[in-house]
């Protein structure tokens, strides 16, 4: 993704993905599709079915607690729906701006500024298939659960602990509806998650290459202020590398408040669901011998240090964007661009970082407070557990 043309390739896949997801953000944005109403549709069936599953099993804490233990992934899933349905127009809009502004415009640059974006694709081409690998696989082997179930033990158990309701999970029909109906649910989740992951991670890295290329330049300026010769031609060159490198922050600035604008719901959500889903899955894993906890324990942690490091990576580089700027001889400036560069620097007074919507940060600190308080309720619940 070093090029435009390599960037479009990459959007056609992120595109039939949305599609079948019901999230057309680059073809549609904003309207509602048939498979809009589809996968509503399979999320209401979702919600009522767990609703009605629990009803059953009231006196039976474990079994409910296992039935509960996907409810964070599909409502976590279920709010990037709406958030990339309401945000749609400006995901458009910013995906033209990073194809026109950084790609087009510096796919032919200097030698480092095709490095930066060369580093970038190679990072995306990267993780695109690793994430959509990983994803997938855990995905079959989930939905091959049942089956290793039912050779090593005779029963058959559907894909997801919910049950229809008026449908008999132990007959012939009433399981195969719910097969249907759950594989269905888990061929749309995973595409939606490979999407929307994917998404932040993207966006954020280009953001930071779009920082990357603004040091870049406040490095070229440096050079020529630390430049001796001072004439006409010497003064043209700093004026014109000055006006590119303001450009350069408000441009990076944008970058920064648009992913944070776009994805700060879609973190709050990531957060406070899998926390959740954390918690129940520790119980599960101090209360019973249920071994798919351990594989959905894991997978929930895994996506959600994925996100906070992205966050710390974005924290990482607008620091170094800081650094380099209050490094600079601004003294060696001219008057006018002097004066400039203290509108400049009161911007960094206050830098952009990627939020919890608000909430929190995204970074390693609010990982370590996260860890932390999990780590406690799992003492808690352990020392609970011996008492009794």
């Amino acid at each position: 993704m070093a090029n435009v043309e390599e960037f479009r390739k990459l959007m056609k896949s992120l595109i039939v993905c949305s599609k079948v997801a019901g999230v057309e953000m680059w073809t549609a944005p904003g309207k509602l599709k048939p498979a809009s109403y589809y996968v509503s549709f399979h999320i209401t069936v979702y919600f009522v079915s767990t609703v009605w599953t629990l009803r059953k099993y009231i006196d039976d804490p474990i079994h409910m607690m296992k039935v509960l233990i996907t409810m964070g992934t599909a409502v976590q899933l279920y709010i990037k729906f709406f958030v990339a349905h309401s945000k749609a127009q400006e995901v458009k809009l910013f995906t033209v701006e990073l194809e026109q502004e950084v790609l087009k415009r510096y796919q032919n640059g200097s030698e480092e500024e095709t490095a930066v974006l060369r580093r970038t694709g190679r990072i995306l081409w990267i993780v695109h298939r690793l994430m959509s690998a990983s994803y997938i696989f855990v995905a079959v082997a989930f939905g091959l659960y049942p089956a290793f179930y039912y050779f090593a033990t005779g029963k058959v158990m559907p894909l997801f602990l919910y049950e229809l309701p008026f449908f008999n999970v132990s007959s012939s029909l009433g399981y195969a509806v719910t097969m249907g109906f759950q594989i269905n649910l888990l061929a749309i989740g995973v595409l939606g998650a490979i999407l929307s992951d994917f998404m932040f991670f993207m966006y954020a890295m280009y953001a930071m290459a779009r920082a990357d290329i603004s040091i870049v330049h406040l490095s070229e300026l440096e050079n020529i202020l630390n430049d001796s010769t001072k004439n006409e031609e010497h003064s043209a060159n700093v004026r014109h590398k000055w006006i590119q490198c303001m450009h350069d922050h408000q441009q990076s600035t944008s970058f920064f408040s648009t992913v944070e604008n776009i994805f700060g719901l879609m973190c709050l959500a990531q957060v406070s669901t899998a926390t959740l889903s954390i918690c129940d899955a520790m119980l599960l894993v101090l209360l019973t011998d249920w071994y798919p906890t351990y594989s959905y324990l894991y997978v929930v942690f895994v996506q959600l240090s994925g996100f906070f490091v992205i966050g710390h990576l974005v924290e990482l580089k607008i620091d170094a964007l800081y650094n380099k700027i209050i490094s600079m001889p601004w003294y060696r400036l001219p008057v006018k661009e002097q004066k400039e560069f203290r509108f400049l620097l009161s911007r960094q007074q206050c830098p952009m970082i990627l939020t919890a919507y608000g909430f929190h940060p995204m970074n390693f600190e609010a990982y370590m407070s996260v860890l932390k308080g999990l780590y406690q309720f799992f003492v808690m619940i352990l020392q609970y557990i011996g008492r009794n």
